[in-house]
């Protein structure tokens, strides 16, 4: 791996660290200090702590470089560099609220419009996911790390969907009910994208799929990375890759994520998905 991408993935798994410790504090209260932004999502002090420290590190080690966040308001008239750091600082407020333990701290590096590193840390799991182009994904947990490598489902086995807790879609049910016709499918609920897509990189789910709206830039960026080192594909709900253009933030399209063959296999069922309408989200 190039030096500077080595660097680069050591500062975001350091930030993450700090980024959850911030977090658990907050978890650890009674009084998460919920308040609703403008889309109605929930924010707590939780997202707001885990922000400060990602963006002011990321500003301070690497100052040439552009930062996007969901909690910090950007400007997409600036001019963009090479590299843009893509932060959620907390993905799955509402699973933090509900304390599902199904949260994390999301770290992704586009360089020249290509996730190229990726770091989700599930500080409640005890577990971050991470990788980069030309490193192997691996997983960390308090036992030390692992390779990931996602593997081909097997034949005959009953295909593990992990899906949303908070909402399944028609285009889900309608693709579900598609697999089942040729064996058993088992769906179980998750919060926050960058869990679930973990459990696809650690082998403990076959895919993700969730055919709505409702996603951004910076929920899919490290998950995307960290599935591309572990040898599968992340890709919007029809199986087109995602622009990472961030004059529209918002990705209207859902995600997929699953090892190649079955990824193909899903993005047949879903079919062609309508075009995206022009303008910011």
């Amino acid at each position: 791996m190039p030096p500077m991408l080595q660097e680069s993935l050591e500062v975001a798994l350091r930030l993450a660290r700090e980024a959850c410790r911030e977090v658990m504090k907050v978890y650890a209260t009674e009084d998460f200090g919920v308040e609703t932004k403008a889309d109605g999502s929930p924010v707590t002090r939780a997202d707001k702590a885990a922000n400060a420290v990602i963006v002011q590190g990321l500003t301070r080690y690497f100052p040439n470089d552009t930062v996007l966040s969901e909690e910090v308001p950007f400007d997409a008239r600036q001019p963009l560099g090479r590299r843009v750091w893509m932060v959620d600082p907390l993905d799955g407020t509402q699973d933090f609220v509900q304390r599902t333990g199904d949260f994390a701290v999301m770290i992704g590096l586009c360089i020249t419009g290509k996730p190229s590193l990726g770091v989700v840390a599930a500080p409640a799991l005890g577990r971050t996911w991470a990788g980069a182009l030309g490193i192997p994904a691996f997983e960390e947990t308090p036992n030390g790390r692992r390779p990931l490598h996602l593997s081909v489902p097997v034949e005959g086995a009953p295909l593990r969907a992990v899906v949303s807790r908070t909402h399944r879609p028609k285009g889900l049910e309608a693709v579900i009910e598609s697999l089942s016709a040729a064996g058993t499918v088992e769906a179980v609920a998750r919060g926050g994208v960058g869990v679930k897509v973990g459990l696809v990189a650690s082998g403990e789910a076959d895919f993700y799929l969730h055919p709505s709206p409702g996603t951004h830039l910076w929920d899919c960026c490290a998950p995307e990375a960290i599935l591309a080192a572990a040898g599968g594909l992340f890709s919007d709900a029809g199986g087109t890759p995602i622009k990472y253009d961030v004059s529209a933030t918002a990705n209207p399209r859902g995600v997929l994520a699953a090892e190649p063959a079955l990824h193909a296999r899903l993005a047949a069922l879903v079919g062609p998905l309508p075009p995206v309408k022009a303008g910011r989200g």
